[in-house]
C-alpha cells in the first residue's frame, strides 16, 4: 500500500535500508527470512567452480535414473566370515529335482552293486581290483536327499537349512559326549581330553559354517578353523582332566572278592564248553547284522569289547576261568600285559619321538586290559602286573574296574 510519496510499505523505498521482517518469529512461518539480506546477490555463487574433489563412484549403489543396479552376480568361491566361510552358492533347483527322483532308483541298485561284490570276493578268496583310496563310493547315503533337506536346497533360507542340520548336529554332539564318557579323545598334556565333530558341506550348504559353529555354541562347542578346507566344518569341545578318586595302589593289600577292584564273580563252568563252540557261529552273524544296520549306532567306543567279555570265551582264557585256578589267572594276565606292552612300544601309541628303550619322549604310552583277561583274577591284580613293567593307573580316565583298566607309562620328562 503507498504512503502518498511513492513509497510503498513493506518494500522499502530508493536509498532506505532493510525493513524488518514482515511475520513475526513466533509466527508458522519461523525461521530466517530469506530477503532480509541488502543485497541478495552478495552471497556465494551457488554454481562457482571449486577446485575439483575426488568424488565416488555416482553409478556404485544406482544409476542417473535413480533406481538402484542389480546386484552383482555372487561368485563361485564362498565369502569368509572370520575363520569360517559363509553360505555356499546355491544348487541348481533342476538338478536337485533329479537328483531326488532318481535316487529312488539308483539308491536300491547301488547297495545291491555293493552287496554281490562283496559276496564275489567273499567266496572267491581274491582280493579284488584296487578301489580309490576314498571309502565315500561304498556309502549310498552321502549322495541321497532327503525330503527335509530338498526343501532347503530349493528355497535356499538359512532358516529352512537351521531346521534341517541342527537336529543332525544336536544328534552328533550327543554321541561325542557319550563317547567321551566311555573313554574316547585325544588325550592333552594337561590330561585332558579333546572331542571332535565334523559335518560335510551338503549337510549346511545355505547356513555356512559360521551358522554350524553359532548352533554348536549354544552346547558349549567351539569351531576349529577350516584352514582353507571347505568341504566340512569341524567342531571340538575340550574336556578338563577327571577328578581324582580313591584307587588302590600296586602295594596295597589285594581287594576282596566282589569289590570293584577284586575279582569278578566267576560264570558257570559248564555253560563255558558250549559258549566257546558256539561262539564260533553266533560272533559272525553278530558281526554281520551289524554291518547291515549301519544306521545302529552305539555310544560307546567299546561296545563289542564289553559284549564280547559277556557272551564270549577267549580260548587262552577258557582253562583259567573253567578251573578257577590263581596261578592260570596270573599267567593269562601277565601275558596280555606283556603283548600290550610290545604292542605301544612297537606301534608308538604315545606322540613324539621315540627313543632307544621303546619309550615316548614327550608323551607316555598307554594301554587298555578289558575285564575278559583278568575276570577271576580282579583289577586290583593287573596294577600289580603292570607296576613291574613301569605302568601306572591313567590319571587321564575315570577308573572302570568292571569294564577295563586303562594304564599309563610316564616318559622320561615326567
Amino acid at each position: 500500500m503507498s504512503d502518498g510519496q511513492g513509497h510503498y510499505a513493506g518494500a522499502g523505498g530508493q536509498g532506505t535500508g532493510p525493513q524488518p521482517a514482515p511475520y513475526p518469529q513466533g509466527g508458522p512461518y519461523a525461521g530466517p527470512n530469506p530477503y532480509s539480506q541488502a543485497d541478495p546477490y552478495s552471497q556465494a555463487n551457488p554454481y562457482a567452480q571449486g577446485t575439483p574433489q575426488p568424488q565416488a563412484n555416482p553409478y556404485a549403489q544406482g544409476n542417473s535414473y535413480g533406481h538402484p543396479r542389480p546386484a552383482a552376480a555372487p561368485s563361485a568361491a564362498p565369502s569368509f566370515d572370520g575363520p569360517f566361510p559363509g553360505p555356499r552358492p546355491r544348487r541348481n533347483r533342476a538338478a536337485v529335482l533329479l537328483q531326488f527322483t532318481l535316487q529312488w532308483i539308483y539308491a536300491p541298485l547301488w547297495i545291491a552293486a555293493l552287496v554281490a561284490l562283496f559276496a564275489i570276493l567273499l567266496w572267491s578268496g581274491a582280493s579284488g581290483p584296487s578301489g580309490p583310496d576314498s571309502d565315500s563310493w561304498l556309502k549310498v547315503n552321502r549322495t541321497f536327499l532327503p525330503p527335509r533337506r530338498l526343501k532347503a536346497e530349493l528355497t535356499g533360507r538359512p532358516e529352512d537349512w537351521e531346521r534341517y542340520v541342527a537336529p543332525i548336529l544336536e544328534r552328533r554332539i550327543r554321541t561325542a559326549e557319550a563317547e567321551h564318557a566311555a573313554g574316547a579323545g585325544e588325550v592333552g598334556a594337561d590330561l585332558g581330553r579333546t572331542m571332535g565333530v565334523k559335518l560335510a558341506v551338503r549337510l549346511y550348504r545355505g547356513l555356512g559354517a559360521a551358522g554350524v559353529v553359532r548352533l554348536a555354541e549354544r552346547y558349549g562347542w567351539q569351531g576349529v578353523p577350516a584352514g582353507g578346507d571347505l568341504g566340512r566344518v569341524r567342531l571340538s569341545r575340550r574336556f578338563p582332566a577327571p577328578a581324582r578318586v580313591s584307587a588302590p595302589g600296586p602295594q596295597d593289600p589285594p581287594a576282596a572278592p566282589g569289590t570293584p577292584w577284586g575279582p569278578r564273580p566267576a560264570r558257570f563252568a559248564l555253560l563255558l564248553p558250549f559258549m566257546f563252540v558256539l561262539q564260533f557261529a553266533y560272533v559272525p552273524v553278530c558281526g554281520a547284522l551289524s554291518l547291515l544296520a549301519f544306521w545302529v549306532k552305539h555310544p560307546e567306543p567299546d561296545y563289542w569289547d564289553r559284549w564280547g567279555a559277556r557272551w564270549t570265551v577267549g580260548p587262552r582264557a577258557f582253562w583259567a576261568e573253567f578251573s578257577g585256578s590263581a596261578a592260570a589267572w596270573d599267567r593269562h594276565v601277565r601275558r596280555i600285559v606283556a603283548r600290550e606292552t610290545r604292542r605301544g612300544n612297537g606301534q608308538g601309541s604315545g606322540r613324539g619321538n621315540s627313543q632307544g628303550d621303546g619309550r615316548s619322549a614327550e608323551a607316555p604310552r598307554r594301554i587298555r586290559v578289558n575285564l575278559a583277561t583278568y575276570r577271576g583274577a580282579g583289577a586290583h591284580h593287573v596294577l600289580r602286573v603292570a607296576a613291574e613293567q613301569g605302568f601306572l593307573l591313567d590319571p587321564a580316565y575315570l577308573p572302570e574296574p568292571e569294564f577295563c583298566v586303562r594304564l599309563h607309562r610316564p616318559g622320561p620328562a615326567a
